[in-house]
């Protein structure tokens, strides 16, 4: 169905005692990219998830095409013309990515599915955006970027004109954005309209036609992209200048002698090959390449999550071969994984639940576990961290994506870790937050924890890190201290 004009009228949207958007206005027309940009927590997967029949208004109104409209259910939403792919990776991992495209949507004939017809419509949205997806592949053995592309080409699949994309390259390689990009602009061209959700500012440039600001659940502004900058949509966010920060100078680094992690060797079979590197006290050492050249994979190794086929890996001195994470955390060796809400959080439970899950048995007497001293120690660390929650009772799932990731952090240290590993701790985080955590790692580093940093982002890497370990395809290319680097230094040695 043909959306012509999106209104958002005065729209408001409280959570029991929480308001999560104030009196929002935005208009949105087809044929453009409308970019909706805040800080974690301004209220845009609110907005998105009332456009597209997730969540009802609580005062306020949305029209399409003129007609007010009142969504009870995505279905309803799709039926209408209007379909979403959100940030979270939704899919049926057990379902193949075909099934998984055209789920619900199956094509029949006499009341029949046909399996071949539906396989062949799905592979038709597929080639859209990534022509290299196996459609008979199960979802979930291909990769994290893959995943969110089936994730798009479901949502292009319900002949929805208004797409709505919620950080749809958070995952993506840069060969995979420039597809995405490349349908984006071809949707635009053919009437379709867009309304486009991401951190990555450069992206809202290239890509949108107008920009609507979020703050705090409140419109703020909109942004001519022709004429603003990322310094303004910034300010705009956060309400007041972000200065740039120097970590590496404002917090420098107290580097030991003293080597705590050393690999020599580590391999595992189609995953990455003879791995190499040794970690100091207090040091932040980055791990930076493409997407899919296999850190995460070794991250998962070092922790014990699964098993190498070769290689030596030394923790304080000690040859280890940890069998199960378990063993890991137990010789002060943590792993902060890429999927935040997959792997990471409990989201049924508490802020204070989240942060001492590990912990538990600290707080446990003879009458069973004290909840009152674990509330207390979890407020310790939403205090000093800072996480921004209104209470250690609140729903991790409630908190933005910074403080989620700050509640995962607390939790770690709240077990005395000598050695973090995180996997793309910033991924779907604003600026603000994101220097915030960068800032707070430099501080634990200068106090004597060492930390492994992995990220596909290289001035992320050159902001907060002291070396880089550059890998391509699985293989360590170079090993530069990231004093003077620049990205395109760094992406000549992780590609040579």
């Amino acid at each position: 169905m043909l959306v012509s004009q999106l209104e958002v009228r005065n729209v408001s949207k409280a959570f029991g005692s929480v308001v999560a958007l104030r009196d929002v206005s935005l208009t949105a027309k087809a044929g453009e990219v409308h970019a909706v940009i805040g800080e974690n927590g301004a209220g845009k997967s609110t907005l998105m998830n009332i456009i597209c029949g997730n969540h009802s208004v609580s005062s306020g109104e949305i029209r399409v095409d003129g007609k007010t409209v009142r969504f009870g259910s995505p279905m309803e939403a799709q039926h209408a013309g209007i379909a979403i792919a959100p940030q979270e990776i939704l899919l049926a991992p057990a379902l193949s990515v075909a099934e998984n495209v055209m789920l619900g949507r199956q094509l029949a004939s006499g009341g029949v599915v046909s399996w071949k017809a539906t396989r062949t419509e799905a592979i038709k949205h597929l080639q859209a955006l990534d022509p290299d997806i196996d459609p008979d592949a199960r979802a979930g053995d291909v990769t994290v970027a893959q995943q969110q592309l089936v994730q798009i080409a479901r949502a292009t699949a319900t002949g929805a004109r208004l797409l709505i994309f919620d950080e749809p390259t958070a995952a993506l390689t840069l060969k995979e954005s420039a597809r995405l990009f490349d349908f984006i602009k071809r949707f635009r061209g053919e009437g379709g309209l867009i309304l486009y959700i991401s951190h990555r500012l450069g992206e809202i440039l290239e890509l949108s036609d107008r920009i609507t600001v979020l703050r705090d659940g409140r419109f703020v502004t909109e942004l001519d992209p022709a004429r603003t900058s990322k310094d303004e949509m910034i300010q705009a966010m956060a309400g007041r200048e972000v200065a740039d920060l120097d970590l590496r100078h404002q917090i420098p680094a107290k580097i030991t002698d003293e080597i705590v992690l050393k690999v020599e060797g580590l391999s595992r079979r189609d995953e990455f090959d003879n791995i190499s590197f040794d970690l100091k006290r207090g040091e932040i050492l980055a791990i930076g390449g493409l997407i899919g050249s296999g850190r995460s994979e070794m991250a998962r190794c070092l922790f014990g999550d699964r098993p190498r086929d070769a290689g030596r890996v030394e923790v304080f001195g000690k040859v280890e071969n940890f069998s199960a994470p378990a063993d890991a955390i137990r010789a002060g060796l943590v792993y902060l994984p890429e999927e935040r809400k997959h792997d990471g959080i409990f989201p049924q439970l508490s802020v204070a639940e989240n942060i001492a899950m590990p912990n538990l048995g600290a707080f446990a007497n003879w009458t069973g576990i004290s909840w009152l001293k674990v509330v207390g120690a979890a407020e310790e660390y939403i205090r000093s961290i800072p996480i921004k929650a209104n209470s250690p009772h609140q729903l991790i799932s409630n908190l933005s994506g910074g403080n989620q990731q700050k509640a995962i952090l607390s939790r770690w240290l709240m077990s005395h870790c000598r050695i973090l590993i995180l996997d793309e701790p910033t991924r779907g985080i604003d600026v603000n937050a994101k220097r915030e955590i960068q800032k707070l790692l430099r501080e634990l580093a200068q106090g004597g924890l060492s930390v492994v940093y992995i990220s596909s982002e290289l001035q992320e890497i050159i902001d907060v890190s002291d070396r880089v370990v550059l890998m391509h395809e699985g293989k360590v290319r170079g090993i530069v201290p990231t004093e003077g680097a620049t990205q395109e230094s760094l992406l000549a040695v992780a590609m040579s």
